[in-house]
């Protein structure tokens, strides 16, 4: 640990005056702190993982705070999560350890610009969903953050302000995972809040989703356009069915979650996704309206290109 803590100090004495004048050595920040990562995620006794997890979070800091270090793309990192908003005003870092008895804990840092201060301020976040007794309502700032590892930000314009939804994963223990819709926005001051009440129709009245679902299994809850049908609300009388009409739009999609047998709802590590039954979220005037059922195709996904194959007939 002392070797990993003289390293980092005697590379902010030599680098950072190089740093401040060329954006370009932020380039080896990333490598560090990729490395540094790689060991925190590869050490086995807990105590020194978490050491070197302190370590790894001390040092991002430190860059972080250096002059021009907002305008690097961190566009080579692998083993932590860096979303930028589309409107520049943040980026948010987020990463996890697993202790020995497989529960995960999130980090992370948000970034962003004060108007007032004209600087780029630090919001530190540490995991606190075990310590929230109503996590799929709690509305609070960044000391009240539910932990995730965020993968996907979508922007959504209401009136005149701007929710950042974000989409993540968490490890969470070791009988299941979870997948979260977040929703990230800003107070006048600039303080990051989480949650907020824009999701419209949802079966629970919540500030975020929780999907949890079982540990052996994969759910996929992404951000993409769609193609899907839609009542139109008239009735054919030849075919005697209500006609529908095909609709694109970009939206919220993740596979429907059902328990693995009959008795087991609302037991998280017996629920897994059902990949041909899919739920999603709309976003309409800055609210996500939820959609019960969703048969989604995306238009832009690769297809195979058909290949005809003659029938094979048997001759005894």
């Amino acid at each position: 640990m002392k070797k990993t803590l003289c390293y980092i100090i005697l590379a902010l004495v030599f680098m950072t005056g190089h740093a401040q004048k060329n954006t370009s050595a932020f380039r080896f920040w990333e490598d560090s702190l990729m490395t540094l990562r790689d060991q925190v995620m590869q050490e086995k006794n807990e105590t020194t993982r978490l050491a070197l997890n302190e370590d790894f979070m001390s040092l991002l800091e430190e860059v972080l705070q250096m002059p021009n270090s907002f305008q690097f793309g961190w566009d080579s990192t692998q083993n932590y999560a860096v979303l930028c908003s589309p409107d520049n005003l943040f980026k948010i870092f987020t990463w996890y350890i697993v202790k020995d008895n497989q529960m995960v804990e999130n980090f992370g840092f948000i970034q962003v610009y004060n108007e007032s201060r004209k600087k780029y301020v630090l919001f530190p976040l540490y995991d606190k969903r075990s310590v929230i007794d109503f996590p799929k309502s709690l509305i609070g700032n960044h000391n009240k953050w539910y932990g995730a590892v965020y993968y996907k930000m979508i922007p959504v314009k209401e009136k005149n302000s701007t929710y950042y939804t974000l989409l993540g994963w968490n490890g969470n223990n070791l009988f299941t995972n979870q997948k979260i819709i977040e929703i990230l926005h800003f107070n006048k001051d600039m303080t990051p809040i989480f949650g907020a009440r824009v999701f419209k129709g949802y079966p629970e009245r919540v500030a975020r989703v929780i999907l949890e679902y079982s540990k052996n299994a994969t759910l996929h809850l992404n951000y993409e356009d769609q193609q899907y049908l839609v009542s139109t609300g008239k009735f054919n009388p030849k075919t005697q069915q209500t006609e529908y009409k095909l609709v694109n739009s970009p939206m919220i999609i993740y596979d429907e979650l059902i328990p693995m047998e009959d008795g087991m709802e609302g037991l998280a590590a017996y629920m897994v996704p059902e990949s041909s039954l899919s739920q999603g979220f709309i976003e309409q005037d800055g609210q996500w309206h939820f959609m019960k059922r969703v048969r989604g195709t995306n238009p832009d996904r690769v297809r195979p290109n058909y290949q005809y194959k003659p029938r094979q007939i048997y001759n005894p």
